[in-house]
């Protein structure tokens, strides 16, 4: 699923980089600065899933609900005070929400937007996180 979310992402214009959580967590490590490869970045990381019981004896099928983080980066030199940042990340938000609504990877339902939050504004790089929930079917015999 997060290959496929990476590519729908690749589409997004004005994205310079789209990667997945190795390539968050080195470009959120303090200790190379906290800065991305390039900006602006997007993340696809898997924040969370949870499944239901299954509904079936001797085998298990499963309805799995999964929730996908899109953490963006970036940067605006033109203030420092993040209000460009600000601008440039509504743009970003409106185009990843154009290429993720309603989409669905193979095999999962159409996504769903969830909750965004500020992760942080530090060294003039402002990181949001955007989450999206889809549902699919785990089935073993």
């Amino acid at each position: 699923m997060i290959p496929e979310i990476i590519a729908r992402l690749k589409t997004v214009p004005n994205l310079l980089l789209v990667d997945g959580a190795a390539g968050f967590a080195a470009a959120a490590d303090p200790a190379t600065g906290s800065k991305p490869r390039a900006a602006p970045a997007a993340f696809v990381l898997r924040l969370a899933e949870s499944g239901e019981k299954s509904q079936t004896y001797m085998r298990v099928e499963q309805r799995v609900s999964a929730v996908i983080g899109i953490v963006y980066a970036l940067r605006n030199v033109a203030d420092a005070k993040g209000a460009a940042a600000g601008a440039d990340l509504e743009a970003l938000r409106q185009a990843g929400r154009a290429a993720l609504l309603g989409w669905h990877p193979e095999g999962a339902d159409p996504f769903e937007f969830d909750a965004g939050a500020l992760l942080a504004f530090k060294d003039g790089y402002l990181w949001w996180q955007d989450s999206y929930r889809t549902r699919y079917d785990i089935l073993q015999s």
